[in-house]
C-alpha cells in the first residue's frame, strides 16, 4: 500500500462533497476554495511561520492531488478527472496535454513563477539583523550569513515543483504561494503598528 493510500477516507469524504458540486462550479475555483479554506484554518499558526505551517499543509495538498489523479474513488470514476479548464485537463502535466493545454499550465507556471519572485524580492527587502551567539567561531557566522542570502531563493523551488505537478496541484501551489506572500506582508505591518 502507498503511503498517500493513508489518506484515501479523506479523499473519499471530500470527494462526497466536491463531486457533486463539480457538476456546477468549476473545479479550478474548488481547488482555489479548499486551499483558501485550508490557509485561513492555519492562519493562527502563521504568527510563528516555519515548518509547522507547511507539514500541517501537506496532508492537504496530498488529499487534493489524490483527488485529481486517481482514475476510481470509493469503487466510482473520478468524474473530476473529466474536468478541464480551458481545453486543460485537471490531472494533465505540462509535457503531456496537447497544446491548448500548454499555453494553460504555462501560464499558470509564469503566475507561481512571478510569485515566486515577490516573494524573493519580499524576503531580501525584510531581512532581519544576523544574530550570532558570543564564542562562536567565525565560520559559523560565514555559513549563517551565507545561508541568510540564499534562503530568499528557495522560493523559487516552487516553480520547478510545479513544473512537475498537474493542473490541479499547479492551482493549489499558486492559491497557497500568494497567500503566504499577502499573508506575511500583513502580519508584518499589524508588528510595525504595535
Amino acid at each position: 500500500m502507498h503511503v498517500v493510500a493513508l489518506l484515501d477516507p479523506f479523499v473519499h469524504l471530500l470527494y462526497d462533497v466536491i463531486g457533486p458540486l463539480a457538476e456546477h462550479v468549476p473545479a479550478a475555483a474548488l481547488v482555489v476554495a479548499l486551499t483558501l479554506l485550508t490557509r485561513l484554518a492555519l492562519h493562527p499558526l502563521m504568527r510563528r511561520p516555519g515548518l509547522l505551517t507547511a507539514l500541517a499543509q501537506a496532508p492537504v495538498f496530498a488529499t487534493i492531488y489524490r483527488l485529481f489523479t486517481s482514475p476510481v474513488i470509493a469503487g466510482q470514476q473520478n468524474l473530476l478527472l473529466d474536468q478541464s479548464l480551458l481545453g486543460a485537463p485537471m490531472a494533465g502535466h505540462l509535457l503531456s496535454v496537447g497544446l491548448p493545454g500548454l499555453f494553460v499550465l504555462g501560464g499558470l507556471l509564469i503566475l507561481i513563477a512571478a510569485v515566486a519572485w515577490l516573494t524573493v524580492l519580499d524576503a531580501r527587502a525584510h531581512v532581519s539583523a544576523l544574530v550570532i551567539p558570543d564564542g562562536q567561531p567565525p565560520e559559523v557566522a560565514a555559513v549563517a550569513a551565507r545561508m541568510q542570502r540564499v534562503a530568499p531563493y528557495l522560493s523559487l523551488g516552487s516553480v520547478v515543483f510545479a513544473a512537475l505537478m498537474p493542473l490541479a496541484a499547479m492551482f493549489y501551489l499558486l492559491t497557497t504561494s500568494t497567500w503566504s506572500l499577502l499573508e506575511r506582508r500583513h502580519l508584518r505591518g499589524l508588528a510595525l503598528a504595535t
